[in-house]
């Protein structure tokens, strides 16, 4: 009886300075992107969105399958990454209303943007060529290469503790632009291992305001919308990069369209988004 009664001690002790051990371990996690390296992620969005027009309530399901590349041309000293990225494949199949498409959308996967991506995974474009030209950017680009770039903590974080973002981004559209205030709040969860890479887990959940003003088919259109949004990055803190990610969000938006037509069109939309390196 004593000799088990020692090893249960034991065995307690153990288990509470391993506890203890992963209580003080702390990590400082940043994007470590190499020169002249080429990286890609595979991306799937799927999309369901409820609509009402004229009285009516119409559903669309929308699945988008695309391939983001990311070229590094230099790293500078403090770590700021010189990037070129393009989408080498994007294909959307949509299903409702009536119509069953699918799209093979060569065009927008050629065109290249220049940015900076910054060691806390700060996305800074630059304006293309073609925005030069014409004054507009591409289809939200932009907006879905972000989001393979979860923002890090500016300091090292041990399991258990949190960190927070409020940010404003810009997209243009047209003629025209869409806002999106968001307020994230994330937290390192714990440790995990994925595929090779033993992976840090960073849960965070946050919420989204919407704001936007474009003008389509010669109509103004006014768009404003909140939700929320939750998700999961696995990130390999000794290669610096993200593995796998999955995002869930929901968005109530209502566009109001004046011109040549009146109306007010409120939508609902739900999206699942996920995230791997391909390698």
């Amino acid at each position: 009886m004593k000799t088990k009664s020692v090893m249960m001690i034991v065995a307690l002790v153990l288990v509470m300075i391993n506890v203890q051990v992963r209580a003080q371990e702390k990590f400082k996690l940043g994007y470590k992107m190499e020169k002249g390296k080429t990286y890609r992620y595979g991306q799937t969005n799927i999309i369901e969105t409820t609509q009402e027009m004229g009285g009516q309530e119409m559903k669309m399901n929308t699945d988008a399958h695309s391939i983001l590349k990311y070229d590094i041309e230099s790293v500078s000293a403090e770590g700021t990454m010189s990037l070129v990225y393009s989408y080498e494949e994007v294909k959307f199949h949509m299903k409702g209303m009536g119509r069953d498409t699918t799209m093979d959308m060569k065009d927008t996967a050629n065109k290249l943007v220049r940015a900076q991506l910054t060691i806390i995974g700060k996305l800074i474009k630059e304006p293309s060529k073609d925005t030069a030209k014409t004054g507009k950017s591409s289809l939200s680009m932009g907006s879905l290469a972000t989001v393979n770039f979860t923002r890090l903590p500016d300091h090292e974080v041990g399991i258990g503790e949190k960190w927070s973002r409020v940010s404003t981004d810009t997209t243009d559209m047209g003629e025209g632009q869409i806002v999106y205030k968001k307020n994230i709040e994330y937290i390192l969860t714990g440790k995990e291992t994925k595929g090779t890479h033993e992976c840090v887990k960073i849960e965070y959940k946050g919420t989204m305001e919407i704001t936007g003003k474009m003008k389509q088919m010669g109509m103004d259109l006014v768009m404003e919308g909140n939700g929320d949004m939750s998700g999961t990055v696995w990130f390999d803190p000794v290669l610096g990069l993200m593995i796998d990610g999955l995002d869930n969000n929901t968005v109530d938006i209502t566009m109001a369209l004046t011109g040549q037509q009146q109306m007010t069109i409120p939508m609902t939309q739900k999206m699942t988004t996920t995230q791997s390196l391909r390698e």
